[in-house]
């Protein structure tokens, strides 16, 4: 299709068990390490069930450091003879998205209110989850991947789905720690959101965060380039409408749109703005590669 860098990923450096538990409503159901059944195909979510502190306490036991070392070293070693055609970043799961999906949207919201006991809990859990997959990556081959993502959707559409003070508060001192993990190995670190991140900005730049990919629901790029010029955008291409639903030239304009407002500045990385799915026409796709190409090019 013509994109040159896609996320990668490699054995996590831990294992957890899947365990039975018990629902609100007193069925047994078999989850695995985010407190969800095991997906039988990729999906966005499904019921979380760490809804008490024995829930997440019976899967944290389960949870064991493993020695990845060798799979990790192999699967670098893959992507650097794949790079010169097309450069994988290595991608680890975050925090808050699963925080909320492992509870459940409505016990969730009640926990964030009260910023109870399993709320935080939860958060530490998957915080020592995160850590724990890039130590392994580090451990195993230094610096090599040059650039570490953190996949965390903290936003939707239009507005983060947290507010700046609370994620800061509640979760910005283990992203500090992980941050500070990466850059003292000599790598750069970004995080994938979908959504409009905009005023998140300023908090994801104090925690450590060089930049983040994604970028869709009105995110303006002119203001975004000229409040923060060096912090590194990577996608914008709109595939909520442009992209599926646009004529060719359509697509290009919003490209070109794209290029006048960020090229310049050289700390812009075109590309979608969230997951190339099924029903995108592929004509549409190659359109959006070819624009990017030709208005690209300094």
């Amino acid at each position: 299709m013509g994109f040159e860098s896609v996320f990668g990923h490699v054995h996590p450096g831990l294992r957890v068990s899947q365990i039975e538990l018990e629902d609100g409503k007193g069925e047994k159901v078999i989850v695995t390490w985010n407190g969800q059944p095991p997906a039988k195909k990729m999906g966005y979510y499904q019921r979380g069930l760490f809804i008490s502190m024995e829930n997440l306490h019976k899967v944290k036991e389960t949870m064991r450091r493993v020695d990845d070392s060798e799979e990790i070293k192999k699967m670098m070693d893959y992507y650097e003879r794949i790079s010169p055609y097309i450069f994988p970043v290595l991608a680890f799961g975050g925090i808050f998205d699963t925080l909320w999906q492992s509870m459940g949207f409505n016990n969730f919201a009640y926990h964030y209110r009260k910023n109870s006991k399993l709320y935080q809990e939860i958060i530490k859990y998957f915080a020592e989850l995160a850590l724990i997959r890039v130590e392994s990556v580090i451990e195993a081959t230094g610096s090599r991947a040059g650039i570490l993502n953190i996949n965390d959707d903290i936003a939707f559409k239009g507005r983060p789905m947290i507010s700046p003070e609370r994620w800061e508060q509640d979760i910005g001192k283990y992203y500090k720690e992980i941050c500070s993990t990466i850059t003292d190995a000599g790598m750069m670190t970004t995080l994938h959101s979908d959504g409009d991140v905009t005023i998140m900005i300023p908090v994801l730049k104090r925690i450590g965060f060089q930049g983040v990919q994604g970028w869709e629901g009105g995110a303006n790029p002119i203001i975004i380039n000229e409040k923060y010029p060096d912090f590194v955008i990577n996608g914008f291409g709109d595939i909520s409408q442009i992209i599926p639903f646009g004529s060719k030239e359509e697509i290009f304009n919003h490209v070109k749109e794209l290029m006048d407002a960020l090229k310049e500045n050289r700390h812009f990385i075109i590309g979608p703005s969230t997951v190339i799915y099924e029903g995108i026409p592929f004509e549409n796709v190659e359109y959006f590669i070819e624009a990017s190409r030709r208005y690209g090019k300094y």
